[in-house]
């Protein structure tokens, strides 16, 4: 499937955000205009599909069930017990 095309917004001449639909999604792809090294639009193209293919695969997933125990917020609180010892 391809995307369509549905505008851009220019940033001045450095950059021109491309703006796509792909399978019901909008995506951005990045031209810049300064010489500016990054990916390519192709490979933006491909990593932005590939990243909305994996979303609507596995949209109906459970949601896994969220446990304190090794969580970030048992580490914060770690973190927040030790820095009150000190």
């Amino acid at each position: 499937m391809k995307a369509t095309y549905k505008g851009c917004v220019h940033d001045g001449w450095k950059h021109t955000e491309l703006f796509y639909e792909y399978r019901g999604h909008t995506y951005i792809v990045t031209k810049h205009n300064n010489g500016c090294l990054g990916k390519s639009l192709k490979q933006q193209h491909d990593e932005a599909q590939a990243e909305i293919d994996y979303k609507i695969e596995h949209e109906n997933d459970p949601i896994p069930k969220w446990e304190y125990e090794g969580s970030a917020e048992e580490g914060f609180d770690l973190f927040w017990e030790y820095i009150n010892t000190l």
